[in-house]
């Protein structure tokens, strides 16, 4: 009993804790890094993350991993830099007996284990708005089923490939089970290019377009984009120190827990059986999400978000990322 209300104890104090402790360097800016494994359960019912930042702070987020020639490269400079991300995953790389498929998983639980956060991007990468109910329900659940057997835990968070939620049949399958839906305010458009100064170069462009920075929107399978980020980083960290020298607040590099607002606000999680965190008044200013309630106004949610789709970082028919 007594090891149990201890435990109890820590959870709620993590949040507390991680901002308390977070590295700070000589220039007094901080890198806050998020503890994927302690967070997971409390991401569940979540309203739709849009991922614009209300004061400067930058989440990254990759996509369409994992891959086991490329991931492992990021997540050696992630843990270097002392850094969390979030890492959406599709299904179909971790699928079977074959050789690439155990790499991939190994990758995967890796990621876990070292405190990233995962979230599910369906099996095949698909446009879901042209799926039947069958396909939906396959494309999530198989996905969902390969996350937890290989890291233990089913995940919450999810995107959408190519940012694309909008038929109410679609949306409904997400939203039943539970899932938040997650968007991104910068594009680094890396599949666009072919060069780590290319993704760069698109980077620093999204910072001018949104100087407060947001969710940022990667993909860990593409050996430029991993060659990319470090120097994303330098460059974050180059500016804050020009921001704290002239008394400005710098950039927080955040994990989506900032982001994160739940639909129900005493929503138990089913795994964790704690409490779902009330959104504090910074959590709603850095959502800007819409005011909402749980899947039976989930169409509204998207319907919402869908009028603002340039602005909020979705990309047209036309325009999808590969």
């Amino acid at each position: 009993m007594r090891r149990a209300l201890l435990g109890a104890l820590a959870i709620v104090c993590l949040p507390w804790l991680a901002a308390a402790t977070g590295t700070v360097d000589d220039v007094r800016y901080k890198i806050k890094s998020n503890d994927g494994n302690l967070w997971a359960d409390r991401y569940r019912a979540g309203r739709l993350m849009r991922g614009q930042c209300g004061r400067r702070c930058i989440a990254f987020t990759f996509d369409d991993g994992p891959n086991w020639e490329t991931t492992p490269r990021l997540l050696d400079e992630l843990d270097r830099r002392h850094l969390r991300a979030t890492f959406f995953v599709t299904g179909h790389r971790m699928d079977g007996d074959g050789d690439v498929a155990l790499r991939n998983r190994e990758v995967l639980a890796r990621a876990w284990r070292t405190g990233h956060l995962v979230g599910n991007h369906t099996y095949h990468h698909d446009l879901m708005d042209t799926m039947d109910e069958p396909t939906l329900r396959f494309e999530i659940d198989r996905t969902e089923a390969l996350i937890r057997e290989v890291i233990g835990v089913r995940p919450f968070l999810f995107r959408a490939p190519y940012g694309a939620l909008h038929h109410p049949r679609a949306v409904r399958e997400v939203f039943s089970r539970g899932y938040t839906p997650v968007f991104w305010a910068m594009d680094s458009n890396d599949w666009r290019v072919n060069s780590a100064q290319g993704v760069y170069d698109n980077v620093i462009a999204e910072l001018a377009r949104s100087p407060n920075g947001g969710v940022l929107l990667m993909h860990d399978t593409l050996p430029w984009s991993v060659a990319a980020f470090p120097r994303i980083v330098d460059e974050i960290e180059r500016r804050n120190a020009a921001f704290i020298a002239r008394g400005e607040a710098p950039y927080e590099i955040v994990g989506l827990d900032r982001f994160y607002t739940p639909l129900v606000p005493d929503a138990r999680s089913p795994s964790a059986g704690t409490a779902t965190p009330r959104a504090r008044p910074r959590d709603r200013e850095m959502t800007n999400a819409p005011d909402t309630s749980h899947a039976g106004r989930c169409r509204g949610v998207v319907g919402r978000h869908r009028q603002g789709e340039d602005r909020a970082g979705l990309q047209r028919p036309g325009a999808l990322p590969k």
